[in-house]
């Protein structure tokens, strides 16, 4: 619960990341530890991720925004 938390503060701080509000959203499955993408996420479903190596990128420039 307590990284959920430091998610949805993430995202609460940060209105928009970088040039739009698209992201891509790069996160690591929990039963097989593999790397999933999620590609075009809005950056207020970042929140819904767990933290497990949680990263998201800017989906116009590909900058890392998280």
């Amino acid at each position: 619960m307590k990284k959920n938390d430091e998610t949805k503060e993430l995202a609460e701080e940060i209105k928009i990341p970088c040039c739009s509000e698209q992201v891509h959203i790069a996160y690591r499955g929990k039963a097989d530890d593999r790397l999933y993408i999620a590609y075009s996420r809005n950056w207020q479903e970042v929140r819904y991720f767990q933290q497990n190596g949680l990263r998201a990128f800017c989906a116009v420039c590909r900058h890392r925004v998280l």
